[in-house]
């Protein structure tokens, strides 16, 4: 596998969904023989906690959070493994990234809580924020999900991005001996693609894209299964997940993305938003035996 993690960070809170997002972290730092990190951030808060009198507001909010830590250092003792666990203050977002930073990691996991749309749009901002300014790969994780590599949905768009996360897809299913399915959503308007028979071009250039993925598969022998869909590229990638009973999605994302870019309606985000299955955001990264874009 060219793609080495050797620290797993994983980002946990007192959510159910950051549990079992845990429990996904102990499993594949065992199987990725990677050393594990668990941070826990504490929102600070801005108010004036004085005049509610509230002598040791900045203790009880954080208590929660410690427990969390200890409890995760339980479940890991149990396990058998170890894990180092970290305390914060602060933005949620800029503390876990800062951290993924300084321990070198590879993936950062993160959980995702069970909401309605509305819900995890308004309140999944810390995640968007970590997936644009991460360092490392992104793995998120739904409430109650397993991280499985059997069956790899990717999608290829034709950037280096996803090209890159295609390959990423190929090492994960040869290391875990599972099949990718490489998929390329177009969006293009009907008005346009009779008038200017731009479908037909795309279709060709897509084509183009997918033969280089499998392609690669074959020389690593890994089953590839190549779609062209048409239509929304996120509502395309996630039906298509539903539709074929895949078990992880990956997508390419650019190196350090400002925050505006993923907020405001990136394929990234959106998936991330409606997708039931655990996605994992390859990154450009260039340190932790993580080879470099060309």
């Amino acid at each position: 596998m060219s793609h080495i993690v050797k620290t797993i960070l994983v980002a946990i809170d007192p959510t159910p969904a950051s549990q079992s997002a845990f429990e996904q972290a102990l499993r594949l730092a065992v199987s990725m023989r990677a050393r594990l990190v668990a941070v826990a951030v504490t929102p600070q808060y801005e108010g004036n906690m004085h005049r509610w009198k509230i002598a040791d507001a900045n203790e009880q909010f954080s208590l929660p959070f410690k427990q969390c830590l200890q409890e995760a250092e339980k479940r890991a003792d149990v396990s058998g493994q170890t894990v180092r666990t970290v305390h914060k203050v602060g933005v949620p977002s800029d503390e876990i990234v800062a951290l993924a930073e300084e321990e070198g990691a590879g993936l950062l996991i993160m959980g995702s809580p069970k909401r309605s749309y509305v819900e995890r749009v308004l309140l999944g901002r810390t995640a968007a924020k970590v997936i644009g300014h991460s360092p490392c790969d992104v793995l998120m994780v739904p409430d109650g999900a397993e991280v499985n590599f059997s069956r790899i949905l990717v999608g290829i768009d034709g950037s280096k991005y996803s090209m890159e996360a295609g390959q990423h897809a190929l090492d994960l299913a040869l290391t875990y001996g599972g099949e990718v399915h490489a998929l390329t959503v177009i969006d293009i308007p009907l008005n346009r693609s009779l008038l200017y028979k731009v479908l037909d071009e795309a279709r060709r250039k897509c084509s183009t894209y997918l033969q280089t993925v499998a392609d690669q598969g074959a020389k690593l022998g890994v089953s590839v299964v190549a779609a062209i869909r048409e239509g929304s590229p996120y509502e395309g990638i996630v039906k298509y997940g539903e539709e074929k009973d895949m078990q992880l999605i990956v997508l390419g994302s650019f190196g350090h993305t400002a925050f505006a870019r993923i907020l405001m309606g990136s394929v990234v985000e959106r998936v991330a938003t409606l997708s039931a299955l655990p996605i994992l955001v390859v990154k450009k990264l260039g340190q932790n035996g993580v080879r470099n874009l060309v």
